[in-house]
C-alpha cells in the first residue's frame, strides 16, 4: 500500500548548535513552534548544523549534520531556511542548493563579526549567499548593516519573543523612584561599565534611582565590575544580580521603568523587545537594529564620545517619571501585537513563498 502523501509542505529550519545553546537556538525553536502553530498547510522541523566555535573534537557533529541534509528521510524538505551565524552555515547552503532545494537565508550576525571585518571572508559570504532564494532578515536596515548580495531578493521577517514577554501581566508601576535594569552577558563592549557610569552620573544630578544588573561573565570581568561599584560609590542603589532563567528575566524587566542596553556589539538586542513588550523603555547605543526597535515604538538612542553616557543621564533627568511610566505602559498592547508570533509566522510565510517561486534549477 503506498503511503499516503502529507497535505503539508515542510519547512526546514537549520541552524544552532546543540553543545552551545543561547539567542539564536532560542530563535529556531521558537520559529519552529510559531510554524507549526500558526502557518496554515506548513510544518516545520528544526535541525543544527553545530558549526559554532568549531573544535576538532566537534567537527564530527558538524560533519554528520552536514550529510543528514541529504541522506533519507521520510519527507525531503519543500525549503530550507538557513540561519547564517558562521561561514560553515554557508557550506550547508551550498548542500541544499546541490541537492535542488529552494533556500531562505536569515542573517544572525552584525558588522563586528569576523566575517564582516575581513574583506576576503566578507566578498566569500556574499558570492556563496548569491545561490539563495531569498533573504529573510532580522530588521530593516539590516542589508546596510552587514554585506548581502544586491540581486538575492530581501524581506523582513522580524523575530519571535518569548511567549511569556507576550502574555506577562504587567504589573501596575509601584510608586518610588526611577528603577532601572541592565541584562545579559557582561563586560565592556556589551556596555555593562556604561551602566555603572550612568549610575554615577545620575547621582551626580541628583536624580533618585535604585539600580540592578543582572548577567554573568568571566572571573576578571566580574571582580572589575565591582571595583567599578565600589570606586564609584554606588553599592547603596546598585545591585549585582545572576543570571535569571526566561520567566525571573522577563518578571525582572516588567519591574524596572528602563532597560539600559548601550552595548556596541549588539546589532539586534532582543532584550531590548522583550523590555517593550511589558512596558520597559530602552536606552540603546547607536547600532542598526537598536535604533530600529526605538524608532519603531519608543527609546532613546544614545551615543557619543562616552558611549552615550551623559546623554542617557540628562534625557533621564529630564524625564517626568510618571509620564515615562504612563507612556511605557500604554505601548504595551501596540509592542504585543506587532510582535505576536501570528505576525511574525505571516511574514515568514510571505518570504518562503517567495523562495519558492524563486526556485533555481538543481546543480548536478
Amino acid at each position: 500500500m503506498a503511503a499516503e502523501l502529507s497535505p503539508h509542505r515542510h519547512m526546514l529550519v537549520l541552524g544552532g548548535s546543540l553543545h552551545h545553546r543561547g539567542g539564536l537556538e532560542a530563535f529556531c525553536e521558537r520559529a519552529t513552534t510559531a510554524v507549526n502553530r500558526h502557518a496554515q498547510g506548513w510544518r516545520a522541523t528544526w535541525w543544527t548544523t553545530d558549526t559554532a566555535y568549531l573544535t576538532p573534537g566537534r567537527l564530527g557533529a558538524a560533519m554528520n549534520a552536514w550529510r543528514r541534509l541529504g541522506g533519507p528521510q521520510d519527507h525531503a524538505p519543500d525549503l530550507v531556511w538557513l540561519q547564517w551565524s558562521t561561514f560553515a552555515d554557508l557550506l550547508f547552503l551550498q548542500r541544499a542548493v546541490a541537492l535542488g532545494l529552494p533556500v531562505m537565508v536569515t542573517p544572525h550576525l552584525g558588522a563586528n563579526a569576523r566575517l564582516q571585518r575581513i574583506p576576503a571572508l566578507r566578498a566569500l559570504c556574499i558570492r556563496l549567499l548569491e545561490r539563495a532564494n531569498c533573504l529573510a532578515l532580522l530588521f530593516p536596515g539590516q542589508e546596510k548593516e552587514i554585506a548581502l548580495p544586491l540581486h538575492v531578493p530581501g524581506t523582513v521577517v522580524g523575530t519571535f519573543l518569548p511567549e511569556i514577554a507576550l502574555s506577562q501581566r504587567s504589573a501596575a508601576a509601584a510608586p518610588g523612584p526611577l528603577r532601572l535594569i541592565h541584562a545579559g552577558r557582561l563586560g565592556h563592549g556589551k556596555g555593562t561599565f556604561r551602566m555603572v557610569a550612568l549610575c554615577a552620573a545620575l547621582r551626580a544630578q541628583g536624580v533618585p534611582f535604585s539600580a540592578r544588573i543582572v548577567g554573568r561573565a568571566d572571573a576578571q570581568t566580574m571582580a572589575e565590575l565591582g571595583q567599578a561599584i565600589a570606586t564609584a560609590e554606588l553599592g547603596g542603589s546598585l545591585t549585582l544580580a545572576d543570571w535569571m532563567d526566561e520567566t525571573a528575566l522577563i518578571a525582572a524587566l516588567d519591574e524596572a521603568d528602563v532597560l539600559v542596553h548601550l552595548s556596541e556589539l549588539d546589532s539586534f538586542p532582543l532584550i531590548v523587545l522583550e523590555a517593550l513588550a511589558v512596558g520597559t523603555i530602552p536606552i540603546v547605543a547607536d547600532m542598526t537594529g537598536a535604533r530600529t526597535m526605538v524608532e519603531q515604538y519608543d527609546g532613546l538612542v544614545a551615543s557619543g564620545t562616552d558611549g552615550g553616557v551623559a546623554v542617557a543621564a540628562d534625557w533621564l533627568a529630564a524625564r517626568n517619571l510618571s509620564d515615562l511610566r504612563h507612556h511605557a505602559a500604554e505601548l504595551v498592547e501596540r509592542v504585543r501585537r506587532e510582535q505576536a508570533w501570528e505576525s511574525g509566522v505571516a511574514r515568514v510565510m510571505g518570504a518562503a513563498e517567495a523562495a519558492l517561486a524563486s526556485r533555481k534549477p538543481r546543480v548536478l
